[in-house]
């Protein structure tokens, strides 16, 4: 199964969590309704064959027994027309409420998560090593994969080990690991949890947790609501406490009651959220555990990263008072495992390892405190990578393949690659202004006229400090090579996203002006382009809605003949060339005896092309692979 494959069956299991969704509603209704109709009309009428003289626990007590013995009966007393209209009502509207709430509250992507999860974005050039540590990891992987670096946050609350991945795209991505995790795991452990999230990602597992999440969240609310009022978890650790110490959290008397509430109406529907979520979520899991060692090519890292969860004390657990609403989106279960597997969300620690490591005892060690000097040695290996790396510095022209080929030998690549760079380069991607100086290097000229008209281009557009960083880069990247010159730009854009709106604007002006000072745009100037502004555009201006969806390659055929014909000139140096490749192309398109005709030069621009494109992204993932396929053979 290939990356189309696996993001259109992300997209047909939407369609199954909505009919999961739909019953779990009924359900939840129906068992709200036997118990609040039962308490209720236990005060208006008596249960059959009592009378008003018995206690109140002695008629709850009839009223079981002729629940169990008569349930016909039972029912028949139990119901009332305006008492269910009214019940499921209330009950759809909270449902209802509940999870356009959650929606519209994770509408801007998995950074809205992150931070309702009490996470903290991870600076683009941390100070600590470990959080250094933690963003090289991530980067290498999104590198080798073809995709966005994601933003990055750390649950420095959470003293369990725990990560996630979330966003509806695979531009509004963020990954998350808890400071459990960054504190105890090794690089190669920490490595293979990343490949598990990574696995979600390419599979298209994040958009669909999302839309579980927000609608889940209607029908777990009152639980969420019921534990803030009752323990207040949202509050940090004392500055005394470790991250590895257990303690009971604060119970507040004044609020009990109406906690209790809460708690009593949440937890009707607290199975059937978890049943949901296990139906959907649990076979993804093991599919993610696979990925991840194929990745990395090193089970040990994601065993032992299983283990050390055995072994630790807080295992896998959140505090967060939103923990269960998004557990489904957790490397481990993040709460105790329920009694019943059935209603867990992800598979037993034991199987899991078993599945990768058939010679496990079934034991854990025991996890006390961090290893000392862990990533000393971590630090040691990335500088004898980067020994070698500055003796012969080779990049394979295929390192930029497909998108979501994940593969061990690119994660290499990817690392050999950053820890490739020089030390000014590696400080500038990580700084928002010096980021921009050098996407403006990238763009930089060979031809010395044109040069001189960028540079005066900059000096106007932005400050000397700026021009005179550009210009001290240059050498730097210039002799990296053209191959680097793409995941350059990916190291830079989570930089990048921390520019203000005013400057970011002055950015994407300014860029566009160096790009087309000399009157001509060129195809690493064009797709440079369109990969920040399309990759920042979520983050700056929010999710793009309601677009139509073309569901067959016939739907966009004009759009087809002209990005094939771009291709196909762009690719050839004369007319009948063009022509052989445009045909070329078109036998791999799947529109059998459709006219497509092929474009002169004169009958395109990039004007069409960008709107072609635009046009071409609203189609369904297997009909994007069939053009992009005839698109490469073009």
């Amino acid at each position: 199964m290939d990356f189309f494959d696996r993001q259109d069956h992300a997209r047909r299991q939407t369609r199954w969590l909505i009919w999961l969704f739909a019953l779990a509603v009924v359900a939840v209704v129906v068992v709200t309704y036997l118990i609040l109709a039962s308490c209720i009309q236990l005060f208006l009428k008596n249960p059959p064959g009592v009378t008003r003289h018995y206690p109140i626990v002695a008629r709850v007590f009839f009223l079981l027994g002729e629940a169990l013995l008569d349930p016909i009966g039972y029912l028949h007393w139990l119901w009332s027309g305006w008492l269910a209209i009214f019940i499921t009502l209330g009950v759809l509207t909270s449902i209802t409420l509940g999870s356009l709430y959650k929606i519209h509250q994770l509408s801007s992507g998995g950074p809205a998560l992150a931070e309702l999860l009490g996470g903290r974005r991870l600076a683009a050039n941390p100070s600590d090593l470990d959080e250094q540590k933690l963003r090289n990891v991530v980067e290498e992987m999104a590198i080798a994969s073809g995709l966005p670096v994601p933003e990055i946050y750390l649950l420095e609350n959470e003293r369990g080990i725990n990560a996630f991945a979330a966003g509806h795209t695979h531009h509004d991505v963020a990954i998350g690991v808890t400071r459990g995790g960054l504190k105890l795991l090794t690089r190669d452990e920490l490595q293979g949890i990343v490949a598990h999230e990574f696995s979600h990602v390419l599979n298209g597992d994040t958009r669909l947790n999302m839309r579980l999440m927000g609608l889940a969240h209607g029908l777990f609310w009152p639980t969420i609501a019921g534990r803030l009022l009752l323990y207040g978890t949202t509050q940090p650790l004392d500055s005394d406490e470790s991250i590895f110490d257990e303690s009971d959290a604060t119970v507040r008397v004044p609020f009990i009651p109406v906690a209790a509430l809460f708690f009593v109406v949440g937890s009707i529907s607290l199975p059937f959220v978890r049943l949901l979520k296990s139906a959907i979520c649990r076979q993804r899991e093991w599919l993610a555990d696979a990925a991840a060692v194929q990745f990395t090519r090193n089970p040990q890292g994601i065993v032992g990263a299983f283990k050390k969860i055995g072994g630790l004390y807080k295992s896998g657990r959140l505090d967060t008072p939103h923990a269960e609403t998004a557990s489904h989106l957790y490397f481990v279960n993040c709460n105790s495992d329920p009694w019943l597997s059935l209603l867990s969300t992800h598979p037993p620690l034991r199987k899991r390892i078993l599945a990768i490591d058939p010679a496990f005892d079934g034991k854990f060690p025991r996890v006390k405190a961090l290893l000392p000097n862990r990533f000393e040695r971590d630090q040691a290996y990335e500088q004898t990578l980067a020994n070698v790396m500055s003796v012969e510095r080779k990049y394979p022209d295929s390192f930029v393949g497909q998108a979501g080929e994940l593969t061990a030998e690119r994660i290499k690549l990817a690392t050999l690659m950053r820890l490739g760079l020089p030390q000014g380069v590696t400080q500038a991607v990580r700084e928002p202004t010096s980021a921009t100086a050098v996407i403006y290097t990238l763009l930089l000229s060979a031809d010395a006229p044109t040069r001189a008209k960028q540079l005066q281009i900059l000096s106007e557009q932005t400050n000397p400090a700026l021009v005179q960083q550009t210009e001290g880069l240059a050498p730097q990247i210039q002799e990296l090579g053209g191959n680097c010159r793409f995941a350059l730009a990916e190291f830079a854009l989570p930089a990048l996203r921390c520019l203000p709106p005013a400057e970011y604007a002055v950015f994407l002006q300014t860029t566009q002006k160096l790009i087309e000072c000399d009157g001509a745009v060129e195809l690493f100037e064009y797709a440079l382009l369109k990969m920040v502004s399309r990759r920042l555009h979520t983050h700056f201006a929010g999710p793009v809605s309601g677009t139509r969806r073309f569901g067959r390659v016939k739907d966009v055929l004009p759009q087809c003949a002209l990005v094939l014909s771009a291709l196909a000139h762009v690719g050839q140096t004369d007319e009948s060339a063009a022509r052989a490749a445009f045909a070329k192309g078109l036998k791999f398109l799947d529109a059998p005896g459709a006219h497509i005709p092929f474009l002169t030069r004169q009958q395109w621009d990039l004007a069409g092309v960008d709107a072609a494109l635009s046009r071409l992204a609203q189609s369904p993932p297997a009909v994007q692979r069939n053009i992009l396929l005839a698109c490469a053979k073009a």
